[in-house]
């Protein structure tokens, strides 16, 4: 027998994280649960917003559950259209199957999947091999045409002029589906997805109750939007995703976001992600409440979640040149911080010290437009340079704008 945490519900509440739940799963909890999860492999990185999906199965391993997670290998072959104005591009297998290999990398950093409690299982092993006349009868023929055209998602895109394929459509079919085999074979009875995914979710539930005439439950989370922006989590302000490939996000570049995110929004994002106790982050935040100008949560957010994704080294480094960047820190940045923040900041390399021209390198790094604007800056006194170890220059423009220009 699990020994399962009792208060896990509890605590998963606190923070936030049920926004639906169906009746009865407090009292399945008590007993312990097999969850899962699933994950697109369209990408070949995770982003921050994957981030609450992956957590939150973390939180049920910690609190002595079971957790699966789907690698849709099948259904990405189609295309969820819960959120979406049009029909995505297909994407070929062989490149679904190298993304499979990078993400489950990645999910490592969270869950074990060398142990007996976390699993990965790709969804085409039997979505690519079900027939279609056995789907129906297995499948269609449990699920009410009226339920699936009330959903939200189906609504919204069959009043938009691209319309929705019967693909898409019948993608709530096969999540479904993926819940029935993963019952019967698995002994999973918990679905979770964020609050977008609550039709696709009860499909899977009713379909199980239909079919084997048992019960199963659905657990969702919030969706995470700055309430000061408007913008959904996971994007910086010009529209590029957060990843947590280093290759795609460097890990300063991670830790600056979180840094920088609003206060509004800090609470609820700390809460969300930090694995630390309530009665840790309560402190926290009290402290935070007192003085907000030095961003207490946001830093204790940052490093931990860094921490996670990167590795306690990098979360150092982040935070050291941080300080150094934007406190104006006395600790000196090494060669080593240097090589590590040129990738995350405007960086250009010169062969000579006596080639650099302040405006000329201004514009390169991008830090102006122009010359003239990077005349006028200069002649406001609005930049500043230093060089380090006769080889790395160090170029700040007011308060937040850095470059490094590098003599190779």
């Amino acid at each position: 027998m699990r020994s399962v945490n009792k208060e896990f519900l509890k605590d998963l509440k606190w923070r936030g994280l049920v926004y639906d739940a169906t009746p009865g799963l407090d009292k399945d909890l008590g007993k312990g649960v097999t969850v899962y999860i699933g994950i697109d492999p369209t990408g070949d990185s995770l982003h921050i917003g994957h981030l609450m999906g992956v957590t939150m199965a973390k939180r049920f391993v910690d609190a002595g559950h079971k957790a699966i997670i789907i690698m849709g290998g099948g259904t990405s072959l189609i295309g969820d259209p819960s959120g979406k104005d049009a029909e995505r591009p297909m994407v070929d297998y062989k490149v679904i199957e190298a993304n499979k290999r990078k993400l489950k990398k990645q999910l490592s950093r969270f869950l074990d999947f060398d142990g007996k409690r976390v699993q990965m299982i790709d969804n085409v092993d039997w979505l690519g091999k079900v027939k279609l006349i056995e789907f129906l009868r297995e499948v269609g023929k449990y699920m009410p045409v009226s339920s699936m055209m009330d959903k939200e998602s189906v609504k919204a895109r069959l009043e938009r002029e691209q319309g929705l394929s019967y693909a898409e459509f019948s993608y709530q079919l096969l999540q479904a589906y993926d819940f029935a085999v993963l019952f019967e074979k698995h002994g999973c009875n918990v679905q979770m997805g964020g609050s977008d995914q609550w039709g696709n979710i009860l499909q899977g539930v009713d379909l199980i109750r239909r079919k084997y005439e048992k019960t199963a439950h659905g657990l969702s989370f919030p969706l995470i939007v700055d309430p000061k922006t408007g913008r959904k989590f996971g994007k910086t302000e010009s529209g590029s995703a957060i990843w947590l490939d280093p290759e795609k996000t460097h890990p300063f570049g991670l830790y600056q976001f979180l840094i920088n995110v609003s206060d509004e929004l800090a609470p609820t994002l700390l809460k969300f992600y930090s694995f630390k106790d309530i009665k840790v982050i309560k402190k926290v935040l009290s402290d935070w409440d007192k003085d907000r100008q030095g961003r207490l949560v946001q830093r204790v957010l940052a490093e931990e979640l860094v921490t996670t994704v990167h590795g306690e080294k990098k979360a150092k480094q982040s935070r050291k040149v941080a300080q150094v960047l934007f406190d104006r820190g006395k600790e000196r940045m090494s060669r080593s911080d240097f090589e590590f923040v040129k990738l995350a900041i405007p960086h250009m390399e010169i062969k000579s010290k006596s080639e650099i021209v302040i405006e000329e390198v201004l514009v390169e790094l991008g830090l102006v437009s122009s010359k003239s604007e990077a005349r006028r800056v200069v002649e406001q006194n609005g930049v500043s340079y230093e060089l380090f170890y006769d080889k790395y220059f160090l170029i700040r423009k007011g308060k937040k704008d850095f470059g490094v220009v590098e003599v190779v």
